[in-house]
């Protein structure tokens, strides 16, 4: 930022600052270890997990003069040189400061939100401006109530034009942010489901982001999406950047089916045309080259600098991808670094690690060459070296001798190399790697998720099952809607968290707020205790032979029988550890549980045992997912109330009720009793239709697989084993997929369904076999081998196949489907907030 007179700031004087000599500041921060200016500002703002005001004097000894702080807080000791200025809210003064700042540049401001794609649209447009102008924008994601305010400060009066983003999750954020923008132009990327748990409905949801739109200046311009539910109360021109407007650029295909690469003719108004062609992203890019280039156009951008920068554009996805190696090694590929606290973010990751694990980083640095480079590399190596890592590899050509010296200064322990181009730091990691690794790449871009798994596979990966974990995040938050505040939301991880990843999950989840998670066995208990997971593990039975086991790993279980309750008590005692138990009541499941008339003598045993304690009580519903059979459901309901109600009568309570899966959860509101048991919905699956009305969850799970072979056969001939299937047609094109019965696709889903294949659909012919299976490419003549194909979930083509059509075409259910997917499949976690699936 440039030099900064606080008396600027009309709140200076009544927070205790002196009005009569010049305030300048040259740093605002609100983070100690990032000062280094000898005239900063402090801002000490209260996180979840820490409070700025119990690193004031820290703020001091780095140089900062005065700091900003909360009325409600008293200095234990007085800190010469440093003037602390007292306001009610540090954050609405901060931001406050930031607006005066903000007006003092002649620098015009886009101002850009949306649902999807903001930074995609912010890194490109930055490239686009910069071919003629000084150019700004906010670092990475920094697009919050604080991030805004942070990405303002890093503007400078040079600066000609910046970019700031703009997101919003509550009623009223955006009036806080438009104010402090001043946006002089506004662009609106899609506008979507994503912020829908907080924002109810998309009517809401534009009426809340229009608001930055509403405030862009009477000079400037909006360019926003034609199907917008609301319109902007705005005296600025109005484009739209998915229609073709007179005076403006537009990108439309060349062809209007599917072909790969895509290609596109994006046409200026002053008569030049530019041919380009699309290689990844095929969903968003156009929209995204359509936004870029209008922006570009209408910011005084010629069309040769933005044909120039398309020539060697392709968009990098701002996705965190998590994978396990054939070495039994963890990646993780995160998104570029332009600034230190995205390292912060991604050494998070590490928290995942065992003892067993070697931390791995591959850093590439930041992406330019930021102002504070030496300061910025230098706090990085002192947070490389509390996250204790083993091997530090660095790659390119940064200034990477502040990390080096801080790292060897800090953590002598770790081996650091450096290497000139990042194929050299992978092809040595390649030879070193060991089973326990845990890897984390990051650097000045993203490396693309094919070459790493190529890389370190020798290949590419035939199946993939993609987990995206920010629609698992949002599904959380949507059920967690849906509950009374002090419902506790038990999420189910039982077989391997439905044949995804147990101890990936169990651990995401944690950083999600879950305290508890539900097993069927004891086994699974066990390992996820043993791999370090600290959340309460509740399984759902247990035998008298696995007493020691339960009470050895503490485990929460659920009882039913007087002679299991006086086994583990005896073995909770031969231990001296007291277990929680939940005691099963069988209200019409019919498989596990005590029937409701013997619940009050098994409670009045447990209590009596000073080694038990009973945690919960319990019944489990066999049909709440189908309407015909509610009144049963409601059957049940009334059974287990009357066994809570004879227990209450004779003074016996448990902390947990619960009786709700994901469908009695969402579809019996009354059900949910404190606390409920989640599985299936916490990937956006349905059991029903009727569950799907209820609640619009957001699918986390994609299946795709790759053509390894093509035959061209003719009409008489038939496929595979049994030979059920005849060729129709005088020649027909077969694609073999390298996915058959022993991965989850049962026989029975044999000639039932199709897949998709370069945005097309491709019918499932002949019998499924163990390893492969037939699909009709006929009508795809531009299908190839390598070819990825969707089996469920969303492509990059945008298309969707539903997982819950795909198990009924084959008389199967989606909890069968998903938890058969065999291990031969790839699982791969994704953190995508762009994904937009349904």
């Amino acid at each position: 930022m440039d030099a900064f007179d606080l008396r600027n700031w009309s709140g200076f004087g009544p927070a205790g600052g002196d009005l009569a000599a010049p305030a300048i500041v040259d740093q605002i921060s609100i983070d100690s270890r990032r000062i280094d200016s000898n005239h900063a500002l402090f801002v000490a703002l209260k996180g979840e997990k820490l409070d700025g005001h119990q690193y004031i004097a820290q703020a001091a000894q780095a140089g900062a003069k005065f700091a900003l702080i909360s009325s409600q807080w008293k200095p234990t000791e007085n800190i010469p040189g440093l003037t602390l200025l007292s306001v009610a809210d540090p954050l609405r003064a901060f931001q406050d400061i930031v607006k005066s700042y903000r007006l003092q540049l002649p620098t015009k401001i886009i101002g850009v939100s949306g649902s999807f794609g903001k930074t995609m649209l912010k890194d490109l447009l930055l490239i686009l401006l910069g071919t003629q102008k000084r150019t700004a924008a906010s670092p990475e994601s920094f697009n919050s109530q604080i991030g805004v305010a942070l990405s303002l400060l890093t503007l400078k009066k040079e600066h000609e034009i910046a970019i700031i983003e703009a997101a919003i999750s509550k009623k009223q954020e955006m009036d806080v942010l438009a104010d402090l923008i001043r946006p002089d132009y506004t662009i609106l990327t899609p506008i979507g489901k994503k912020h829908l748990v907080t924002l109810q409905d998309l009517s809401t949801l534009s009426q809340e982001i229009l608001k930055l739109a509403s405030a862009t200046a009477p000079h400037g311009w909006c360019l926003l999406p034609s199907d917008l539910p609301l319109q902007p109360v705005s005296s600025s021109p109005i484009y739209t950047w998915d229609k073709e407007q007179a005076n403006l650029p537009h990108a439309n295909p060349l062809h209007p089916e599917v072909t790969i690469p895509a290609y596109y003719r994006l046409s200026f108004p002053d008569q030049t045309t530019y041919q380009g062609q699309i290689t990844t992203g095929y969903s968003y890019f156009l929209n995204l080259i359509n936004m870029a280039a209008k922006a570009a156009w209408l910011s005084g951008i010629s069309s040769a600098n933005i044909q120039r920068v398309f020539q060697d554009y392709q968009p990098e996805p701002t996705r965190t991808e998590i994978w396990k190696s054939p070495h039994g090694a963890i990646f993780v590929n995160d998104t570029y670094c332009s600034d230190p606290q995205s390292v912060d973010l991604a050494l998070r990751h590490f928290d995942f690690a065992t003892t067993e694990h070697r931390k791995i980083f591959l850093f590439g640095g930041m992406r330019g060459e930021p102002i504070r480079a030496h300061t910025d590399y230098r706090r990085i190596g002192q947070v490389l070296a509390k996250a204790h890592i083993r091997h530090l590899f660095l790659f390119g050509q940064k200034t990477f001798k502040p990390l080096i010296e801080e790292v060897e200064k800090l953590s002598p322990e770790t081996e650091i190399l450096a290497f000139e181009k990042e194929q050299d730091a992978l092809h040595y990691l390649q030879n070193h790697i060991q089973a326990h690794d845990l890897i984390l790449i990051k650097g000045d871009k993203k490396l693309p998720l094919d070459v790493l798994t190529e890389t370190f596979n020798d290949s590419l990966n035939n199946n993939q099952c993609v987990i995206n974990l920010a629609a698992i995040q949002t599904n959380i938050a949507l059920i967690r809607k849906q509950l009374a505040p002090d419902t506790r939301l038990m999420v189910i991880v039982k077989a391997l968290a439905y044949g995804t990843d147990d101890v990936r999950m169990a651990k995401f989840l944690g950083s999600c707020g879950i305290d508890i998670l539900g097993v069927s066995y004891v086994d699974e208990g066990v390992s996820l205790k043993r791999a370090g997971v600290t959340q309460t593990i509740f399984a759902i039975n247990a035998t008298n032979y696995e007493v020691a086991k339960v009470v050895k790993w503490e485990l929460e279980v659920g009882v039913s029988s007087a002679d299991f309750i006086t086994a583990l008590s005896e073995e909770a005692q031969k231990q001296n550890k007291p277990i929680h138990v939940h005691l099963h009541v069988n209200t019409g499941m019919g498989r596990f549980g005590c029937r409701p008339e013997e619940a009050l003598s098994l409670a009045k045993l447990i209590v009596s045992s000073p080694y038990l304690r009973l945690a919960g009580l319990m019944t489990h519903f066999a049909c709440a997912e189908d309407p015909a059979e509610d009144a049963f459901t409601y059957q049940q309901m009334s059974s287990f109330d009357q066994v809570i109600l004879s227990l209450k009568d004779q003074g016996i309570s448990a902390r947990w009720t619960h009786a709700a899966n994901s469908s009695g959860a969402i579809r019996f509101p009354q059900a949910q009793y404190n606390m409920v048991r989640i599985g299936l919905a916490v990937y956006g699956l349905y059991v029903s239709e009727a569950v799907k009305k209820a609640l619009d969850l957001r699918l986390a799970l994609t299946l795709t697989s790759r053509i390894v072979g093509i035959n061209i056969c003719k009409q008489g001939e038939t496929i595979s084993y049994g030979r059920r299937y005849r060729v129709e047609r005088d020649v027909q094109k077969i694609a073999v997929l390298p996915i058959g019965y022993f991965d989850g696709l049962h026989r029975n889903y044999s000639g039932k369904a199709y897949v998709i294949i370069r945005g097309k659909k491709a019918p499932m012919i002949g019998n499924i076999c163990m390893d492969y299976m037939m699909v009709d490419i006929t009508d795809i003549p531009e299908a190839a081998v390598g070819d990825k194909v969707l089996i469920f979930g969303e492509d990059e083509f945008g298309q969707y196949l539903s997982p819950e059509e795909l198990a009924s075409s084959g008389d199967s259910i989606v909890h069968e489907l998903i938890t058969c997917l065999g291990p031969r499949i790839q699982r791969v976690f994704v953190y995508e907030e762009g994904r937009q699936i349904r």
